[in-house]
């Protein structure tokens, strides 16, 4: 078993972990609401869909005021060094880290647009509505629904790569890649 470093800090950690669930949440909402739900059906489902996708730009909110704490933190601490990868897969691994966090900010930013361009409110947590990002502009939401839809999914396919990623250093690579973000760890 290859040697790398020590383990990321209890705070690094919780908002791996927490921003982790967050999104599996809010893209499972996300596609329910946008597939399987639909408005003028009738007034339960119409209904439905909007207590669905109110849900959803609740998880994503909080997700987006995550991902800015995380950033400061990343910022003003350093993660453990890649110790024992080859200077490609250092290279990937920070490439791959760099597109994960672009995501996660374009995501939810992308879904704050669209909401602001339909002139749909923007609730934080269920406690506060942000300002709308874009003027109300319905011609704009087709488009920025599309960016918002392919953005996500673009996410969950760098979020499964990423998955991917930590099982291979696990059982292929066998280093403690994985065991420096489990909690407890």
């Amino acid at each position: 078993m290859s040697s790398f470093g020590r383990s990321y800090t209890p705070t690094a950690k919780a908002l791996h972990w927490t921003m982790a669930a967050l999104i599996v949440v809010a893209a499972i909402i996300g596609i329910y609401g946008a597939v399987f739900l639909h408005y003028g059906v009738d007034d339960a489902q119409t209904a439905l869909k909007i207590q669905v996708i109110t849900l959803h730009k609740n998880i994503a909110t909080t997700t987006l005021f995550l991902i800015a704490l995380r950033i400061v933190w990343r910022l003003t601490h350093q993660p453990p060094e890649l110790k024992g990868m080859s200077p490609v897969m250092v290279k990937a691994a920070h490439a791959g880290h760099a597109v994960l966090y672009v995501l996660m900010v374009l995501v939810p930013v992308s879904g704050w647009a669209n909401s602001s361009a339909a002139g749909y409110p923007i609730p934080v947590a269920g406690l506060f509505q942000i300002p709308h990002l874009v003027e109300p502009n319905k011609a704009l939401t087709p488009t920025l629904s599309a960016l918002h839809e392919y953005l996500a999914y673009a996410l969950l396919v760098i979020v499964a790569g990423h998955i991917a990623a930590a099982l291979k250093h696990r059982f292929i690579d066998k280093d403690d890649v994985l065991a420096s973000m489990l909690p407890g760890k």
